[in-house]
């Protein structure tokens, strides 16, 4: 039996383990860091992406001197830099592309996630399927290694083993978010409750009121002292903002981005009836907007439509959404099971309860798919077109902590990836993580040896 550290002996065996292996990343995490810079120097990647980067930000800024619009209006209007943003990428087709990260804490049970075939979905993915949202014909279902097994490795879902290295959704953002007023928005549902996040891309916002707020305004910050009259003054700022340059926009961009002053107005009323204790209403994104954490499922699906807004408008085309943190302290609600998920894995005698709590979870990246579908973006067509949904997890089955067969799903018809419907085991999760900039068309972003048929 290994020697347990005298500070977590107050722990059961296993969370004890985990707990040191947890402080021995961290204790590792700068060397790491120091590690990966120096090889991402030597390997040419790094001017690969510096040249890109510096070509397209010329290009962003040379728009922004013929636009006549004022620099300081740009930066006290998220919605006004997402005008010319999105001028911006439809000019420039190789930059025309979104990533959304979505994770899944602790896998799934054995033998009960992987389809057969786009018409006939598992147990736990029937949200995708004919009985759900009806997304599957897009998804590539895959069951890859994700090397380490065990809690504390949410990290490893986005591609690093240790908690320096940045994860692949930082290092796309790096890549794509130098013209966007967001390099990446960075979304939660009980995420920064307990333990680890999946990423380091920065904080994580677990609050979809607060996340309103920071997310629609100019200044890059947090939602306030008070939600509710933050967003509502920054909903008003917005509106100021695109009327006094109305003038120098296209009908068609004036229309369109009236129409998403008129769905943040209506978010800003869901707000205000949340706070005041009345119902809400359907905002233009096709969803009910719930600022408060009511559950996971309607909290997820409200920063799903948070981040589709956003990247409709072009304040970021680099979003992570977070659900559940790597112990699973979350509950279902109008689930048979009434514990918290992670005794759904430990504390079942069956993985029948297992089966239920990652079945209701996983109805919220369906969701997110299907509404990437139904919401057009700067160019006039369905976002999913030019975006690509990568959902991610930390184990293969989360009741023995085995790192086999974690269930992964990358969703898109983007060009650049195989399209419609497919299910395959294999490879790991580096190679996973490492086709999602191959098939965006990225250079300079190496991982993996194997595409996954993915591209």
């Amino acid at each position: 039996m290994k020697k347990i550290d005298s500070k977590f002996r107050h722990m059961p065996e296993e969370d004890a383990l985990e707990a040191m292996a947890h402080q021995k990343k961290l204790e590792d995490g700068p060397a790491a860091l120091n590690a990966y810079l120096k090889d991402d120097y030597y390997s040419g990647n790094k001017q690969i992406r510096e040249d890109f980067v510096k070509q397209d930000r010329r290009r962003f800024l040379d728009l922004i001197a013929k636009s006549g619009i004022a620099a300081g209006l740009l930066r006290g209007s998220a919605v006004l830099g997402g005008v010319l943003a999105n001028r911006h990428a439809m000019a420039q087709t190789a930059v025309n592309k979104r990533v959304v990260f979505c994770y899944l804490n602790s896998g799934a049970a054995a033998g009960q996630w992987m389809p057969t075939s786009a018409s006939q979905m598992n147990q736990i993915t029937r949200p995708y399927g004919p009985q759900g949202y009806a997304v599957s014909d897009i998804c590539h279902f895959r069951q890859v290694d994700v090397i380490t097994s065990g809690h504390a490795t949410a990290l490893n879902s986005l591609g690093v083993t240790d908690y320096n290295s940045p994860t692949m959704d930082k290092r796309i953002a790096s890549v794509l978010g130098s013209t966007t007023p967001r390099s990446s928005i960075y979304l939660g549902a009980k995420a920064t409750t307990n333990g680890t996040l999946c990423s380091n891309i920065g904080p994580c916002q677990d609050n979809p009121t607060q996340a309103l707020a920071s997310i629609f305004n100019g200044t890059g910050g947090g939602g306030g002292t008070t939600p509710d009259t933050t967003y509502a003054l920054s909903y008003d700022a917005q509106l100021r903002a695109l009327d006094s340059i109305k003038s120098k926009l296209s009908t068609q961009e004036y229309a369109r981005y009236q129409e998403h002053i008129d769905s943040l107005k209506k978010i800003k009323t869901n707000t205000a009836n949340e706070n005041n204790g009345g119902g809400t209403t359907t905002t233009n994104c096709g969803s009910t907007i719930t600022p408060s954490v009511a559950n996971m499922q309607a909290t997820g699906k409200s920063q799903a439509d948070i981040i589709v807004a956003a990247l409709a408008c072009g304040i970021t085309k680099v979003a992570t959404l977070q659900l559940g943190n790597h112990q699973g302290d979350w509950t279902g609600h109008n689930t048979s099971w009434s514990q918290d998920a992670h005794q759904a894995c430990h504390g079942a005698p069956n993985n029948s309860a297992f089966v239920e709590m990652w079945r209701y979870l996983n109805d919220v990246p369906a969701y997110l798919i299907d509404k990437l579908r139904k919401t057009s973006g700067p160019d006039g067509q369905p976002l999913i077109n030019s975006t690509v949904v990568v959902q991610v997890t930390c184990m293969g089955n989360g009741m023995d902590h085995t790192s086999g067969n974690g269930p992964f799903i990358v969703a898109t018809q983007m060009p650049g990836f195989a399209s419609g419907f497919s299910a395959r085991s294999g490879g790991n999760v580096y190679d996973l993580n490492g086709a999602i900039p191959k098939g965006m068309g990225l250079t300079g972003i190496n991982l993996g040896s194997s595409t996954l048929g993915l591209v």
